[in-house]
């Protein structure tokens, strides 16, 4: 039993491991900080101004999320995907209540990703949110402002 859990412990800390960078690597922000507002208009022209999912993407392309935008469990955060299909009008997953973070998102990027537990998983993603794993908008970008 004791060997289980541990597995299962092992498996956690893989899985959320990768937020550990981002987390410690600098004290939380307060909301209403010059940043965090920059960041935030940042974040929302990018998903306003992206081009179609079908525009950008082909089956086959390797893509990763676009830094700050992670939303999902998988892929992790800098992790290679691969496109396993676009949907040229996005879908909505009917299951989600109003009090979810997932309502009416548009999902029309079904990708393939690797579990730290090794089993190959395939995901409905919204493809504003991804990038091909060679845009700059993969990795975070040093902060120009410094830290308060």
């Amino acid at each position: 039993m004791t060997h289980d859990k541990q597995g299962w412990t092992a498996s956690l800390a893989k899985l959320f491991g990768g937020n550990r960078d981002q987390s410690e690597s600098q004290a939380p922000a307060a909301a209403d900080s010059p940043a965090v507002t920059q960041a935030t208009l940042a974040l929302a022209r990018d998903l306003l101004n992206e081009e179609p999912s079908v525009e950008r993407f082909k089956v086959k392309d390797r893509v990763t999320w676009k830094w700050g935008m992670k939303n999902k469990v998988a892929p992790i955060a800098q992790q290679t995907a691969v496109v396993m299909a676009i949907r040229p009008d996005p879908f909505f997953d009917e299951s989600q209540s109003a009090a979810s973070a997932y309502f009416e998102e548009p999902l029309d990027v079904r990708v393939g990703v690797f579990t730290p537990e090794g089993i190959f998983r395939e995901v409905w993603v919204d493809g504003r949110r991804l990038c091909h794993m060679t845009d700059s908008r993969a990795r975070k970008v040093p902060d120009e402002g410094g830290q308060r």
